[in-house]
């Protein structure tokens, strides 16, 4: 009866490990969870470029002049009218004219001469200061005519006017106290010479077209000027030269900011790319 009892369980031992696993293998299997979709970051609307604003009498040929090349213009103006002078103006200090009394006459002489070319000449005779021939720009009536000689003589020394009225103000304010009329005519005019300089300012900052006092009271606009004929030899070829310098500055500067633009852009891609993964990531483990 051992034997036969043995047998009998041997024979039962197969048969419930093939209903085990036919059991098994209809078990329904757990679905996969779907994977969640990863939440992308909407799309920001690219900025509508504002028109800048233009008269309605200026021709279409002409653009008004950009910040940049105004920067370059108003940089190369201040440093040919006033870098002599200020280099005399300091040497007048710390000689005390005890000494260097020729050196420092000289120097006046020479910053005088290079302020009455660039300030009054140039204008005159080209209608441009050197500024306005590096940065390739020029001052424009509406219909395209040079605007009156008054104008380009108040808007180039306008900074030198603010300068002479600060060191009249700064030299002949202490000197009221004293007594005498001079002290407080020459005070006063030297405050006008500052806060007109001021209210130009404000006129150029606060204007659509960059348009200062003396723009606005002598209907003229600042526009990019690139002459049909270029003179190949002479004065004004010379002159027309140093645009040059102005271009390629410029264009150093359009480069640098597209790098930047480029390189905030890729960085921008490799945040979104490095979310992207952090999701997919989080919904494996899920």
């Amino acid at each position: 009866m051992g034997l036969l009892d043995k047998v009998e369980s041997n024979d039962k031992e197969p048969a419930k490990k093939a209903t085990a696993k036919a059991a098994k293998a209809a078990k329904p299997t757990k679905a996969a969870k779907p994977a969640k979709a990863a939440a992308s970051k909407p799309k920001k609307e690219k900025k509508q470029k504002v028109k800048k604003a233009r008269p309605a009498g200026l021709s279409s040929e002409f653009e008004i002049a950009p910040k940049l090349s105004r920067v370059i213009c108003w940089w190369v103006n201040f440093i040919a009218n006033f870098s002599v002078l200020i280099g005399a103006l300091f040497m007048s200090a710390f000689t005390g004219g005890s000494s260097g009394g020729l050196e420092t006459t000289i120097l006046f002489i020479v910053a005088i001469l290079v302020w009455l070319f660039n300030a009054i000449f140039l204008p005159f005779y080209t209608g441009r200061n050197l500024g306005q021939y590096t940065s390739s720009t020029r001052y424009i009536r509406g219909d395209g005519t040079k605007p009156m000689f008054l104008h380009g003589l108040f808007v180039n020394n306008v900074g030198l006017l603010s300068l002479i009225g600060f060191v009249m103000v700064f030299t002949q304010a202490g000197s009221i106290s004293d007594g005498g009329t001079a002290p407080i005519v020459m005070t006063s005019i030297g405050a006008v010479f500052m806060i007109l300089w001021i209210i130009n300012w404000q006129f150029t900052r606060n204007s659509d077209l960059n348009q200062g006092l003396f723009d606005l009271m002598f209907g003229s606009f600042l526009v990019r000027y690139v002459p049909e004929e270029k003179a190949t030899s002479g004065f004004r070829a010379r002159l027309e030269s140093m645009s040059q310098f102005g271009e390629k500055y410029a264009k150093r500067v359009e480069e640098r900011a597209k790098a930047k633009e480029e390189k905030a852009a890729s960085e921008a891609s490799d945040e979104a790319e490095t979310e992207e993964d952090a999701a997919e990531e989080d919904n494996a483990d899920n």
